[in-house]
């Protein structure tokens, strides 16, 4: 069964919003973009918009997101698909930390200063979409990041 995801490129001029996972069960001690698993019946700008609210209090609408990459990522136990919606937050309130039992830091870095410790198939989607690249696959192949 494939699963789909769809996740937050929050960008403010040229510095992009990541979590830090907290007490996770993957990715623990990594960064990611903001958002999580579509839900049954809904859709995705719905999820992506639900996720950034229940994250980081910023109440976007779906509307003001836009697809900018599909990845297809197979990991060793699961198969998804996540969809990076994009929305600019220049001019709304500073995005706050609404999970903190889930992440232990939530802030902006520069595109290209992205920390180390980063979700691989995450930082693969800013890389991509930097190059304008709209689909990419992550975990098919040894050779693939």
């Amino acid at each position: 069964m494939v699963n789909i995801f769809a996740v937050a490129l929050l960008y403010s001029g040229d510095t992009v919003l990541l979590a830090r996972r907290f007490n996770a069960d993957f990715g623990n001690g990594l960064y990611h973009l903001v958002g999580g698993k579509v839900e049954q019946g809904e859709t995705a700008r719905h999820a992506v918009s639900r996720e950034v609210l229940e994250e980081t209090g910023l109440d976007i609408l779906e509307d003001q997101f836009t697809l900018v990459h599909t990845l297809h990522r197979k990991g060793t136990a699961t198969e998804l698909i996540v969809l990076c919606f994009a929305a600019d937050v220049s001019s709304v309130h500073a995005p706050r930390n609404m999970e903190p039992d889930k992440h232990d830091d939530m802030r902006f870095f520069l595109v290209d200063q992205l920390p180390e410790n980063m979700i691989p198939a995450h930082h693969q989607i800013l890389q991509c979409i930097q190059q304008n690249i709209l689909y990419s696959e992550h975990g098919w192949y040894k050779d693939t990041k």
